[in-house]
């Protein structure tokens, strides 16, 4: 059944879940049959835009919140209101709290961040994009799901289609926790806008606790790598994918189905200005982006009009079918794969007792032995002390192959979303979605 357009005092306006098919039954988005859209139009109304445009300023601007911060501490300290003991008191007590409290390697702001991300606030915020959102399957609301979003872009757009009241119709039931660098929580400002929409550290750790009480998973594989290479002016738009399956392997540790995410115009959505190489540089080492970003109005700000051609842009999410994934399920080696399996093992055992120790690893992730998979992550599986027999390897090796056969399910998936919708949110046919490693970003020249 087609929704009507549905409104209230607080701003919500989006229709859904058909909202590629008028009252007629014509298509005005060609969306493949059975998939549900919602769609958040451009309000244009005077007091409607004004709330739209404060709101999403405040909100992009959290970079900046710590600095307005320290300014309003300075300004109180010149009109007398606060001594200089003071102030200096208020920033040592906020770093002391900053790292004595550590709720982002916990349960975080989980209610707040619930509250907010089923709030009204999202749905201003996506009106500002004249946005859709697509959902290709529904998803079991007893499941839990790793949602695997791309690409980063420069500023992170991407994440506003985690939340607001249509997530509540498409997906019921489920509550996503992002995963953020852990240098994000002790940046004065980024580290409150990530706990009030959820976020936690992205470590392994703490994802596997967020999961083990019942939430799912928000994950942007790329990181600050795929925002290095975000390019408005390209045809080629480039996801850093390649040897990156960690987050498949949480997955596959956890049993959760992983639902590929691909944000369309977000590439147009802002400008990368670099910062001088020797900052690059430095920046990378702490896994921090080297450049800064200029919007609408030279801000922080997301424009939603193209800067060259001045058309409207249009943000278009679509929630790919969930990739089914059994918990630790491995995959039988065929003879060809299980030769070439006996041939590392057999490398690794020097002394011939069959039975390779975490020191025999260690000496071969150092002597870079050739293997198919990285042999540093066996030692992660069973620790520097263990003793690694045939058998134990053979079902690791397995699983690893698993693993890799998930990850290229979820390329592919990602590669087929972009070739299905890219016309439909303005994506000439030429443009192609390239799946690409690390090292294809140059942080002297990136």
């Amino acid at each position: 059944e087609i929704s009507t357009r549905r409104r209230d005092m607080a701003g919500k306006l989006f229709l859904g879940p058909k909202a590629h098919v008028d009252a007629k039954g014509e298509k005005i988005k060609n969306f493949p049959e059975g998939v549900c859209s919602w769609h958040y139009p451009r309000e244009n109304g005077i007091l409607f835009s004004i709330l739209r445009l404060v709101c999403c300023f405040v909100i992009w601007h959290y970079f900046i919140w710590g600095p307005a911060a320290s300014f309003g501490l300075f300004i109180a300290w010149l009109a007398g209101y606060l001594s200089l003991r003071g102030v200096l008191l208020i920033i040592g007590g906020y770093f002391l709290h900053v790292f004595l409290y550590r709720p982002q390697l916990g349960r975080g702001w989980r209610q707040t961040a619930e509250f907010i991300l089923n709030s009204y606030l999202i749905d201003i915020g996506l009106t500002y994009f004249d946005s859709w959102l697509v959902r290709e399957a529904p998803l079991n609301p007893k499941k839990q799901y790793l949602f695997g979003w791309a690409p980063h872009g420069i500023l992170g757009v991407c994440r506003s289609g985690s939340g607001g009241l249509w997530w509540k119709e498409a997906f019921p039931n489920i509550f996503g926790r992002w995963g953020s660098f852990g240098m994000a929580f002790y940046l004065p400002g980024v580290r409150e806008f990530s706990l009030l929409v959820g976020a936690c550290d992205a470590s392994k750790k703490v994802l596997s606790g967020r999961v083990d009480e019942g939430d799912s998973i928000h994950l942007i594989p790329g990181g600050i790598r795929e925002m290095m290479l975000t390019d408005g002016n390209s045809n080629v738009t480039k996801v850093v994918l390649q040897n990156r399956s960690g987050f498949v392997r949480l997955a596959w540790e956890k049993g959760m189905d992983l639902v590929p995410v691909f944000c369309f115009g977000e590439k147009w959505t802002c400008e990368k200005v670099l910062f001088p190489k020797p900052i690059r540089l430095f920046l990378a080492k702490f896994r921090m982006a080297g450049s800064t970003l200029l919007g609408r109005w030279n801000s922080l700000l997301p424009s939603n009009v193209r800067s060259e051609s001045k058309e409207p842009i249009t943000l278009g999410w679509v929630f790919g079918k969930p990739i089914p994934v059994e918990k630790l399920k491995t995959k039988k080696a065929s003879p060809e794969e299980e030769k070439e399996m006996k041939r590392v093992f057999d490398q690794l055992d020097k002394d011939g007792d069959g039975v390779v120790t975490g020191a025999d690893v260690a000496s071969a992730v150092k002597e870079k032995l050739e293997s198919k998979f990285p042999l540093y992550r066996l030692k992660k599986a069973h620790g520097k002390d263990a003793k690694i027999g045939w058998p134990q390897f053979k079902t690791w090796w397995e699983g690893e192959m698993m693993v890799d056969q998930l990850h290229q399910r979820f390329c592919a998936e990602l590669v087929r979303i972009f070739d299905t919708y890219k016309g439909e949110f303005g994506y000439s046919k030429e443009e192609t979605l390239v799946i690409v490693d690390v090292s294809e970003i140059d942080y002297k020249k990136a």
